[in-house]
């Protein structure tokens, strides 16, 4: 490729010092030719900034000080990066090799997408593969009534959407990637790539593993916010329905049907007795 878009990686950190230094190396390790890396970091006391200092040469931006949470450190790392493309990638989480390069080439030959998301793997705290997670293609009203039909730490976007659609709202502690989606989802020119790009760990600490009730309570709030929109008058168990029928039709056509029979049957088992795999 003669020209390599640039892509801005940002990664928010605060007291991940066990897990930082993979999620650093898994970026800068993809050895693209035009990266931009910026970590912010809320004022770590765990080790983490010895860490950050140990590729400081290596990144773009980086800076340890008290914020207001999550959502603020994104912002401050988004409202400095200067690439084409943009996403992040949260202190726990990696990026498969590769993926950088796969991405922007995805961009390269769809110049008119402004949105690409992958596959991703759940990983425990060892690094051990749990489940692969695969989507398939986007669709808004899937995503505000369904949920989890794409993979943050899979995802990226042109930066220009932040201008036309605004930053993320510092306001949230949980769903601010969910909300955020939500607000761009009925505008952008999503492709899917059927492709694993990254790793999403589970472990005890992290947000996603402990759900709370402030929790659901941003999800519902920003999902209401959108929802009779897509439903257009009918219900919404109907319109969930046919969501769910339209993409056990794209998994299948995109050659994932195994991936569809494994999905029921992990639905249909209860939470406590769901093989980790399945």
């Amino acid at each position: 490729m003669k020209e390599w878009p640039k892509i801005s990686v940002v990664t928010p950190s605060y007291n991940q010092g066990a897990f930082l230094e993979q999620t650093i190396r898994s970026v800068l390790e993809q050895n693209y030719p035009n990266l931009e890396y910026i970590v912010i970091d809320g004022g770590s006391t765990d080790g983490s900034v010895d860490i950050i200092k140990k590729y400081a040469d290596r990144l773009a931006y980086w800076v340890s000080e008290k914020d207001k949470g999550q959502s603020d450190a994104l912002n401050k790392g988004f409202k400095r990066a200067t690439g084409d493309i943009v996403a992040w990638l949260n202190s726990d989480d990696m990026y498969l090799p590769g993926a950088l390069e796969t991405v922007a080439k995805t961009f390269v030959d769809n110049p008119d997408v402004d949105f690409v998301f992958g596959d991703k793997l759940a990983v425990d705290e060892n690094g051990n593969i749990l489940r692969y997670e695969r989507h398939t293609h986007f669709s808004f009203t899937a995503f505000v009534v369904i949920g989890s039909t794409l993979s943050q730490c899979a995802t990226f976007w042109k930066r220009a959407l932040f201008e036309k659609y605004g930053y993320i709202d510092d306001g949230l502690q949980y769903s601010m990637d969910y909300e955020f989606f939500c607000r761009i989802g009925a505008h952008i020119n999503a492709k899917h790539i059927r492709k694993y790009l990254a790793k999403f760990r589970w472990h005890t600490s992290s947000k996603s593993s402990t759900p709370s009730e402030r929790q659901r309570m941003e999800h519902n709030t920003a999902r209401d916010r959108y929802l009779r929109s897509v439903c257009s008058g009918y219900p919404e168990i109907l319109v969930k329905v046919t969501m769910h029928l339209c993409r056990a039709y794209w998994y299948t056509k995109q050659g994932d049907g195994f991936y569809v029979l494994r999905g029921i049957c992990r639905r249909m088992l209860p939470r406590s007795l769901r093989p980790r795999s399945l």
